[in-house]
């Protein structure tokens, strides 16, 4: 199920800690259903995430027009390049990980959106990839692990798939993301479709106990919740109360 990326240099070891900040709705709908969501790359917050960046669109166009070709000509043939790789971030599904050794107070607060309560899910990469595999999803298809570069303009093969989705705008720097992704390809090429809604997004079975570590509850809801959120964990699933933990900011 999991296949590693050609570039060995983005995929981080076995060990590497990785969190997921889920607000409490999500998490309770990973532990009951005991999947994990995809989403559709077009969907994300980030409109740019999914296409090439505009540094590399611009250099392209630079690069048509140095071939001799009149300005009109190189707008059609940039564009028709670009939109052959842009158009894909349709055909494309994502799961995202933030790798640290910590949690998080900036990520807490942006990832519940407002909220208070929620949790964090602590884990590995090892564990991550297990999860996946001992899931034993009856739809079998090929599951892309990397972690994330930061940049605006993309040095080597700025059309290539792989390089695309790998890549964020500086912005995001603070996310230190690694995640999974899903190519699909045209229907007209020959791919198959899928049975699940691609436009939404897809889920996927995974072993619950293998993929969390531990469940840290958010800093910002009062104990009295805590002991509620315990509860209930408990009663969903008694093998993951021992994985509850409090966590270390104080910020109620």
């Amino acid at each position: 199920m999991i296949v590693k990326d050609k570039r060995i240099d983005k995929v981080p070891h076995g060990n590497t800690v990785i969190w997921r900040y889920l607000s409490l709705d999500k998490f309770l709908d990973l532990i009951v259903s005991k999947e994990l969501f995809f989403t559709n790359a077009a969907k994300m917050t980030d409109k740019y995430e999914g296409l090439i960046p505009k540094r590399n669109q611009e250099y392209l166009l630079k690069q048509i027009k140095k071939e001799g070709y009149s300005l009109k000509y190189a707008e059609i043939e940039s564009q028709i390049r670009l939109h052959q790789t842009n158009s894909l971030r349709e055909l494309t599904l994502l799961n995202c990980w933030t790798i640290s050794q910590h949690e998080s107070y900036a990520l807490w607060k942006i990832y519940l959106g407002g909220a208070k309560s929620g949790v964090a899910i602590k884990t590995t990469v090892g564990k991550l990839t297990r999860a996946i595999k001992n899931g034993k999803d009856p739809f079998d298809e090929d599951i892309f692990i990397a972690k994330v570069d930061y940049a605006d303009f993309i040095k080597d093969e700025p059309e290539n798939r792989f390089n695309v989705i790998t890549t964020k705008n500086k912005f995001y720097e603070y996310e230190n993301e690694l995640r999974l992704f899903i190519f699909h390809y045209p229907l007209s090429e020959g791919s198959l479709k899928p049975p699940y809604n691609l436009s939404i997004g897809r889920r996927l079975k995974v072993d619950i106990y293998e993929l969390i570590d531990e469940i840290y509850l958010s800093p910002f809801t009062g104990r009295w919740f805590d002991n509620t959120m315990v509860e209930l964990i408990k009663q969903i699933n008694p093998d993951l109360r021992r994985k509850i933990k409090n966590s270390e900011i104080l910020d109620e």
